[in-house]
């Protein structure tokens, strides 16, 4: 009998982490990016470099 009760609680373990996944891939975590807030520095003024601790 003790098995039976750890074969369904390991099916309903792996029913419920089923489920977490479908879950989070239907809701798009992790699938999207977040929008920009703001243009990079360099964007914004040309004439500055890209990496400015860069050395030669």
């Amino acid at each position: 009998m003790t098995t039976l009760w750890i074969v369904l609680t390991l099916l309903a373990a792996a029913w419920l982490v089923a489920r977490l996944v479908v879950t989070v891939r239907r809701d798009g975590l992790g699938s999207s990016r977040p929008p920009v807030s703001h243009a990079d520095w360099s964007d914004m003024a040309s004439d500055l470099p890209s990496h400015p601790y860069r050395s030669a």
